[in-house]
């Protein structure tokens, strides 16, 4: 009879037996066999276990068709086990993965991808961006509360001149010349408010040759929060304090005192920078000079107490403490912050006259200074009060 053919079974084993190989032909099945290790061995590494091919490749050894049929079965579940997914250097039939490719279902040995959870959607956490739209609603907010600032004199001192022309019988003139006044005291109000809170300060500018460490520092925190650079302006005055006008952060002005930075440490004025940087971003600042300046031409109705109060109430009760949470966030030493609050509160400069300025309108500034409580009277009460330095130094000693 001639030879018989070899057949290969679906599980990648050999059907030929020792039997049917005449004499003296050569042994074709160790041939045979190899090639099913290989195959075979090719399915065990990617099932991961040991019931691979390669077993298999041994029972054609033996040259037993019931051993090889066993092999070939163990070979198909090695196969099979390549389904579940484990990578290696076997063939990629029946669902065996290719060389190096990753598991698709995660068996025992399958690597895992750190980025994917179980659903598949990635694992990595997304930004908290919840700060920065917090802050551009607060710039959303003060921009408009601004506006209506700036709009309350010119349309009160506007209604009463109109009503007294128009009562001598020049109705339409009555009407424009409220018109005009209501417009324009709109546009001064907004225009020149912030330069108006300068002037009574006595600020002048700041020259980076005098101050490289303030403006080393500015420039950073500008980077890390996304601002333009402001322009720095200095008050002579050995008290540390800082505050900030403009009405918007391209044409924002960043004030301190000579003695802020005589009296801080780095990670302290960095602090106080970060604070001040806060209130240009979120727009505090063009409320603070509108309220100032707004509140300042009724000044000698309502008195300096009265005056005073009210700005605190526009430029909005717990602003500062807000900066400070904020400004926590950009700092790389948040506990500066609260150092720096505590050396304020701590009357590092006690006897020092305050507020800078001569005039009354710079009294009215109080509560646009990271530090208003500079020059009070030790008595004043702190219950309510969260802007009072000594409530935020105590509060930032408990984060």
């Amino acid at each position: 009879m001639g030879d018989a053919p070899e057949d290969s079974a679906p599980g990648g084993s050999a059907r030929s037996t020792g039997a049917n190989r005449r004499p003296g032909a050569p042994d074709r099945t160790r041939g045979s066999a190899k090639g099913q290790r290989n195959q075979g061995g090719g399915g065990g590494q990617a099932g991961g276990g040991k019931a691979g091919g390669g077993k298999a490749g041994g029972g054609n050894r033996g040259g037993g068709n019931n051993r090889n049929r066993n092999g070939g079965s163990r070979n198909r579940n090695g196969n099979h086990g390549g389904r579940s997914g484990s990578s290696g250097p076997g063939r990629p039939g029946n669902g065996g993965s290719s060389k190096g490719s990753p598991a698709r279902h995660g068996g025992a040995d399958a690597p895992t991808d750190p980025r994917r959870s179980a659903g598949g959607a990635s694992a990595t956490p997304a930004p908290d961006r919840s700060g920065e739209r917090n802050e551009e609603e607060s710039a959303r907010v003060n921009r408009r509360r601004a506006v209506a600032i700036c709009l309350v004199p010119g349309v009160i001192v506007g209604a009463v001149v109109g009503a007294v022309v128009a009562l001598v019988g020049l109705a339409v003139v009555g009407v424009v010349v409220f018109v005009v006044v209501a417009v324009g005291g709109f546009a001064w109000l907004w225009r020149w408010s912030p330069a108006a809170v300068l002037r009574s300060v006595e600020a002048v500018p700041s020259d980076e040759w005098e101050h490289p460490r303030l403006h080393n520092l500015v420039d950073g925190l500008c980077a890390t929060m996304g601002l333009p650079r402001p322009a720095i302006w200095v008050v002579d005055s050995p008290v540390p304090n800082a505050m900030a006008v403009g009405r918007d952060p391209s044409t924002a002005s960043l004030v301190v005192t000579s003695g802020l930075e005589q009296s801080l440490s780095l990670v302290e004025l960095e602090g106080v920078l970060a604070h001040e940087l806060v209130h240009i971003k979120r727009r505090d600042t063009v409320v603070a000079g509108a309220a100032v300046a707004a509140v300042a031409l009724f000044l000698p109705f309502v008195g300096l107490e009265r005056a005073s109060d009210r700005v605190h109430s526009l430029v909005g009760r717990g602003r500062e403490f807000s900066a400070d949470q904020r400004a926590a966030g950009v700092v790389r030493y948040p506990p500066g912050i609260t150092s720096a609050l505590d050396a304020m509160a701590g009357g590092v400069s006690a006897g020092a006259p305050w507020p800078p300025g001569t005039g009354r309108r710079a009294s009215l500034t109080r509560w646009l200074w990271i530090d208003p409580m500079a020059g009070s009277s030790a008595g004043e009460p702190l219950e309510g009060n969260l802007d009072d330095t000594r409530v935020r130094a105590a509060a930032g000693a408990l984060d």
